[in-house]
């Protein structure tokens, strides 16, 4: 009996060491990835998100990474700005005057920038990289503008914020991208 639970304990040790070895692997062996993201301002966010879409795994130039981080960029875009709508939905009459005219204009920025992160899809597609890295620089404006309304002492919400922020840095990501793509 003692032979057969040390050949379950080695299988099960077996595969539970493969299991890992896909997870390490798409970080650390996705050698576009890694270069693309050593050439962005946010290193260290754009190696967890791009290694994190399986699609990365297949991505044969920047082009492609580029789509990859629009999408990234514009799904969490759409996750605050149903935060924002639910938010409002939920406690605007508890809110302070300033708070919910905060949440009202991000909620302007942010569906200024999904549109912008829509029409920079549009040209990474037609590879007219020059107008998405205009279209992403105006998302990331919209994105700032939402954080410095937020980033004032009266009607600051730090979810909105942090949020914000983190949408920023993923547009910054596109944004240096679409510079890799359209140097000049």
């Amino acid at each position: 009996m003692k032979p057969m639970a040390n050949n379950v304990a080695l299988a099960l040790s077996f595969f539970i060491c493969l299991s890992f070895f896909p997870s390490l692997n798409a970080v650390s062996d996705n050698k576009l990835v890694n270069e693309t993201c050593q050439k962005v301002t946010e290193k260290d966010l754009c190696l967890s998100s791009l290694s994190a879409e399986h699609a990365s795994l297949d991505a044969k130039d920047v082009v492609t990474l580029g789509l990859i981080a629009i999408n990234v960029a514009a799904n969490n875009g759409s996750n605050t700005t149903a935060f924002i709508r639910q938010t409002l939905l939920e406690s605007a009459e508890l809110m302070a005057p300033t708070t919910e005219q905060n949440f009202e204009d991000c909620s302007d920025n942010f569906e200024d920038a999904m549109q912008e992160l829509d029409d920079a899809l549009a040209f990474i597609t037609s590879r007219d990289f020059k107008s998405m890295k205009t279209e992403v620089g105006t998302a990331m404006d919209d994105a700032d503008e939402c954080a410095s309304v937020l980033d004032q002492t009266e009607g600051k919400d730090m979810e909105l914020f942090k949020k914000t922020k983190i949408f920023r840095q993923l547009v910054s990501i596109v944004h240096d991208i679409a510079k890799i793509l359209a140097p000049k």
